[in-house]
C-alpha cells in the first residue's frame, strides 16, 4: 500500500493536484492541515485533510483515524500536540487511538522517524519548509510490516537523505 502525504501548503492549490497526479500509485493521499483552502476547492478532492492552526471554519475534522493495510494510521496536524517541541504529547494520543502510523505537519520540518513502536511522519512544507530548502512531501510504502518513507521536492525529485525504512 501506498500513501501520499503533504501537509502545510498555505494557500497553494495547482502544486496539490500536480503531486496527486504525479503518482498515480498512491492509493490514498493525506493533507496534514494548512491548507488555507475550504473543501469546496477542487485541488484538495484526492485528499483527506485534516484541520491545521491556520485553517478557519469546519470544513475539516481535527483528525483522521483509519486502517492502513494492517496498522491504524492517525493523521493530525500537530499543533494540539505541541509537536514543534517534542514527539511525546503526539505519541500519547497516538496511543489512546491505538494508531501505529502517525502523520503530522506544523513544524514544516520534513522527517520521518520510529519511536516506541510507532512511525512518526512529517513532510514538510510545499510552501514554506524549514531547516531544508527543498519544498518537500511524502510517499510512504507499507507492505505487511515492513516500510519505507520516500520523500521528494516540488519538482519530483527524490530526496534520498530523508529515507527511513524498517518494520513495525
Amino acid at each position: 500500500m501506498k500513501a501520499l502525504i503533504v501537509s502545510d501548503s498555505h494557500g497553494l492549490e495547482s502544486e496539490l493536484l500536480t503531486i496527486v497526479e504525479r503518482h498515480p500509485e498512491a492509493e490514498v493521499a493525506y493533507h496534514c492541515g494548512d491548507s488555507q483552502l475550504t473543501r469546496m476547492d477542487e485541488s484538495l478532492y484526492p485528499y483527506r485533510v485534516v484541520k491545521g492552526n491556520c485553517d478557519y471554519g469546519n470544513d475539516f475534522a481535527d483528525e483522521v483515524l483509519e486502517p492502513f493495510g494492517a496498522v491504524n494510521l492517525l493523521c493530525v496536524h500537530g499543533h494540539r500536540q505541541d509537536v514543534k517541541y517534542s514527539l511525546d504529547q503526539l505519541s500519547h494520543h497516538a496511543d489512546q487511538k491505538a494508531a501505529q502510523v502517525i502523520l503530522y505537519g506544523h513544524s514544516h520540518v520534513a522527517k520521518a522517524e520510529q519511536k516506541d513502536g510507532k512511525l512518526f511522519i512529517n513532510p514538510g512544507s510545499i510552501r514554506m519548509p524549514r531547516h531544508r530548502p527543498e519544498k518537500t512531501y511524502a510517499i510512504l510504502t507499507l507492505e505487511e510490516d515492513a516500510y519505507s518513507v520516500d520523500f521528494y521536492d516540488l519538482t519530483g525529485e527524490q530526496i534520498n537523505a530523508l529515507h527511513l525504512e524498517g518494520t513495525l
